[in-house]
């Protein structure tokens, strides 16, 4: 995989997850922006159905009290509705008027604090200066509409005039005092009226013209206790629903959530012409339209980058496993390559020298010895190599088998340096034994010891042999024995510490390059010990060299 292939890839990784991240975020703002749409008008059309349901338990009680003012006898009339005023808890004061006699009831003079309340809350119906019937009113949707933004506040006479609920009926009545029969004309109404800015409600008939006007005036707060009845409970979703009287005060409100002082409506329903300046408010405590998303943003925007980390991530490690598989390919394609010279080199020695000693063309004893040792030599190595591929081979696929013995690993390994004394005396290198003469058993497998030994001594041979030294020490520690194999050579550079134990690894120089060998030696040498239960690391030498710390279990 060449830097140019590598950036294709990434490429065509990359511009396809730019253009998929993109989009998905912007369609999240706009999925935002339609659930924020969908929150609103879901808010204002249960405010409008609230208001709804409020205006008609006004108006239906209002009904009632109209349709019970008309059935009221003429001569029982002031009986009734002093009755009324004592029992009724909607009815909060009564009067009866005429415009030539005045005010018949109640009776000046004998009137409560209440009712002297009344009277001046009135006094311009009851001295004449405004008349009992306005004009038609304004279409209250588009009363509604002016009044959602609480931009106008109507006065006095504009909120007579366009809020009072006048009713014209044509009805064919008996009269109960049996003075007059047929066909009447009653005009009856009820009056919205402010008064030192609180709302009050004043039902009126006048069942002919130039007779009598009586009505009733409507207990406000009667009138709320069945309202808040109807009122809906809470909304889970953080929008409260409140009822406001004209001072922009709160009556009511859904749920017990904490408004701010200050806060604003985020939406407003007016409840005339049945209540006239009184509003449904919305209040989104999650957070204003556009802001209550900010939440749901957040969340989808963290599962898009962590959907496009995950790709980027994946791209990553296929890049990586690619590159690993590409330097895997490359280690084996040198390890074949090492393999078949090491095999190819004794071989030709062995066949040389046989072939030599077969034709008798060498007389001279010594040569003759010297060949065989050559040949034997040249069969030790070739075996060792072959060992090593065939251990390497059983240990990837997990078939390496061990035989343990009870061994005296200080004798076994005086044994094993003894047999291999010349190899070193060649390679011009002084052998050190430092182990300590007493026994020291272990269990472990004879192969198995002797191919971790014989290749650091191999490697010591090979790359160290210019120190002229190579030195064996083995202490005991607790559990453990250490046998420490050292040699004087240049060392391992720091840097190359973590992978010297890796399978094919060799150190990359001029000494190393110019040694064959298959990088295999110390990655068998560590799994071997790994699977004994022991380990193998190395350590730079004091004074220079190389040192090798084999750890093996002693026997209990």
């Amino acid at each position: 995989m060449t830097k140019r292939s590598i950036i294709f890839y990434w490429l065509l990784l990359l511009i396809p997850t730019a253009v998929i991240g993109i989009s998905a975020f912007y369609m999240l703002c706009h999925e935002q922006e339609r659930i924020n749409s969908m929150e609103i008008s879901a808010a204002e059309d249960k405010a409008n159905a609230i208001a709804s349901s409020l205006v008609l338990t006004v108006e239906n009680a209002q009904t009632g009290l109209s349709d019970s003012l008309h059935n009221i006898p003429e001569k029982q009339r002031i009986d009734i509705l002093a009755e009324w005023e004592r029992t009724d808890p909607l009815v909060r004061n009564v009067f009866v008027w005429h415009e030539e006699t005045g005010l018949e009831y109640p009776v000046a003079g004998s009137i409560t604090r209440e009712e002297e309340r009344f009277l001046k809350r009135f006094n311009a119906l009851f001295t004449s200066r405004i008349p009992w019937q306005m004009p038609a009113m304004e279409n209250p949707r588009e009363y509604s509409e002016k009044t959602k933004d609480k931009t106008d506040i109507l006065d006095y006479r504009k909120s007579i005039s366009n809020l009072q609920n006048l009713t014209q009926r044509s009805s064919s009545q008996d009269n109960s005092d049996g003075n007059w029969q047929g066909d009447i004309i009653t005009k009856s109404g009820w009056i919205p009226w402010f008064d030192e800015n609180r709302l009050y409600m004043l039902g009126w008939v006048q069942k002919s013209p130039g007779s009598h006007v009586y009505g009733i005036e409507l207990e406000i707060m009667t009138l709320l206790s069945r309202i808040i009845s109807v009122f809906p409970p809470s909304d889970p979703d953080g929008i409260v629903y409140v009822l406001l009287d004209g001072n922009g005060k709160i009556l009511h409100q859904a749920g017990k959530a904490l408004i701010p002082a200050g806060r604003e409506p985020e939406y407003l329903v007016s409840l005339a012409p049945a209540l006239p300046h009184w509003q449904i408010g919305v209040y989104m405590l999650h957070g204003r339209a556009g802001q209550s998303g900010r939440g749901f943003i957040i969340l989808s925007s963290l599962l898009l980058v962590i959907f496009l980390a995950a790709i980027i991530l994946g791209g990553y490690l296929l890049t990586w496993h690619a590159q690993q598989n590409i330097k895997d390919a490359s280690q084996k394609t040198s390890f074949v390559s090492s393999v078949s010279h090491e095999l190819k080199t004794p071989l030709t020695s062995i066949r040389m020298y046989a072939e030599l000693l077969k034709e008798k063309r060498v007389k001279d004893p010594d040569k003759k010895s010297h060949y065989l040792q050559v040949i034997v030599d040249e069969s030790r190595r070739l075996t060792r190599l072959v060992n090593n591929v065939l251990d390497f081979s059983r240990l990837e696929q997990g078939r390496k088998k061990y035989h343990l013995e009870h061994l005296n690993l200080v004798a076994h390994i005086r044994g094993i340096m003894k047999d291999h004394l010349v190899r070193f005396k060649e390679a011009g290198m002084v052998y050190d034994d430092r182990m300590p003469d007493q026994d020291i058993y272990v269990e472990i497998d004879r192969d198995a010891i002797d191919q971790v030994v014989l290749n650091l001594a191999d490697n010591a041979i090979k790359y160290a042999s210019e120190g002229k030294e190579f030195t064996l020490d083995l202490k005991t520690s607790n559990s453990f024995c250490q046998l420490m194999v050292m040699d004087r050579g240049p060392g391992i550079p720091a840097e190359h510490w973590s992978k010297i134990f890796n399978k094919f690894h060799r150190v990359d120089d001029s000494l190393v390059s110019s040694k064959p060998g298959s990088g295999l030696g110390l990655s068998i040498a560590q799994r071997i010990m790994a699977d004994l239960g022991g380990e193998i690391r190395y350590e730079p030498r004091d004074g220079g060299g190389s040192c090798f710390v084999v750890e093996i279990p002693l026997q209990a």
